[in-house]
């Protein structure tokens, strides 16, 4: 009698005392997160600084300006309430059992105030976060819910990441011509970059192709001395003699091909694999040539990859300038061949572009259909509350079947969430 008696108390006293360790191990965690990205995004701020100014403006004066800012400690205030998921979604589970709520709704709360702090960041900030978490629910969805439905054939299709890269491919690269207005600045660059054709031809052939003469043809037009074209409707193949007079389409997509790989891809990729190298130096001791040609076929794989994606919508665009072709739908569907260029690169690599570019396009297409007046724009809001729903997913996944999770969501989400994964079982055991 007496030991019946004691257990309720006994209870809460291990009840009291769990709370009290994952409070502990909470505040452990969260200082550690916090540090971790306040330096991660201070170093981010230097690099990225001291890319745009050079050295010029002095390593010093850089850092001294990025660690004023306020970017790192919204960093770290992100990253600290994030970490508190754990607690709170216990705290929130008790709540839950008293009020006889189901469990799973606990996740809801403790997701609502863990990511509370990301309205501390920036407008854009908050749309890029959102967007990095939505493409990685959006592949636990398919996975999890969508494919099941499909007949075997489809469950057993296995290049998925392919398909996605030529949705992305498509709608990327008709933004970039098209509708340059709904890309980051940044990532807008970077295709210019990639491209390497002069902006103002691009802006050209996208404004004749919708009958217009831009500013940017008449700029052109004047700093080359060419003849201005009378009417908007004037044969399309005058592109052409814009961007590579004196060469033919195949001569001029081959020079842009090998200028690519040389000019964009190895300044591009080599130093990233030359930091992996350094970073993995157990591996180069134990076995250097191996890892030394591993490293030379990454790279080369990674630079025949960029520049067929880039060039694969030039020579399109010379294809439909010869021929009068004109329409932004069909320059998106033949654009969208540039992701089986994909193919390339090995099987997880590609499953990181798919990602990355997905990004990007939702954002694109989103604004695009907005800009039609096909759809609202966003208010942030609902970008709060997406952002939301995806975190609770992807750890709801990662609490019941981290194995349709990607390897990079696996291990971001170990790292916030304290490591030790905590089933409702688990908790009153």
């Amino acid at each position: 009698m007496a030991e019946a008696d004691c257990s309720p108390y006994r209870a809460k006293r291990d009840d009291r005392a769990l709370v009290v360790s994952g409070l502990k191990r909470t505040v452990s965690t969260a200082s550690r997160n916090a540090l971790y990205a306040a330096a991660g995004r201070l170093a981010f701020g230097v690099v990225t600084g001291l890319l745009k100014s050079g050295l010029r403006t002095g390593v010093h004066k850089v850092f001294l300006r990025e660690v004023l800012s306020a970017d790192p400690l919204k960093w770290a205030f992100l990253s600290a309430g994030l970490s508190c998921f754990r607690l709170l979604k216990h705290i929130a589970s008790k709540l839950c059992s008293h009020l006889s709520i189901p469990e799973k709704f606990s996740y809801v709360v403790a997701g609502f105030i863990s990511v509370l702090p990301v309205m501390v960041m920036e407008r854009g900030t908050r749309v890029e976060l959102c967007l990095h978490v939505l493409v990685r629910a959006l592949q636990v969805v398919g996975t999890s819910c969508v494919l099941p439905l499909f007949p075997k054939v489809f469950r057993d299709f296995e290049h998925y990441d392919i398909v996605v890269m030529c949705l992305s491919a498509s709608q990327i690269l008709y933004g970039f011509v098209f509708a340059p207005y709904t890309m980051p600045p940044s990532y807008l660059n970077f295709l210019s970059k990639t491209s390497m054709l002069d902006e103002r031809v691009v802006r050209s052939y996208a404004g004749l192709t919708r009958h217009q003469i831009s500013p940017e043809l008449v700029e052109l037009c004047v700093e080359r001395g060419r003849r201005l074209p009378h009417d908007p409707s004037e044969h399309l193949s005058v592109c052409c003699s814009y961007a590579h007079e004196g060469l033919t389409c195949n001569q001029f997509c081959f020079m842009l091909f090998c200028k690519n790989m040389v000019q964009v891809g190895l300044p591009l990729y080599l130093p990233l694999k030359v930091a992996t190298i350094v970073v993995q130096y157990k591996k180069l001791i134990r076995k250097p040539l191996q890892s030394l040609c591993r490293a030379a076929r990454s790279v080369f794989f990674s630079t025949l990859f960029l520049a067929l994606y880039s060039v694969c919508s030039t020579r399109y665009a010379c294809l439909a300038a010869q021929r009068n072709i004109r329409g932004g739908l069909l320059f998106a569907i033949a654009s969208s061949l540039a992701g089986i260029s994909t193919l390339i690169e090995p099987k997880g690599r590609r499953a990181d572009l798919a990602f990355y570019c997905l990004i990007y396009a939702i954002r694109s297409f989103v604004l695009t259909q907005c800009q039609f007046g096909r759809l609202p724009y966003p208010r942030q809001s609902s970008i709060f509350m997406l952002y939301l729903f995806s975190v609770v997913l992807l750890i709801f996944q990662y609490d019941y079947d981290p194995d349709k999770l990607d390897h990079r969501s696996r291990y971001v989400i170990s790292r916030i969430a304290g490591g030790e994964i905590l089933t409702p079982t688990e908790q009153y055991e």
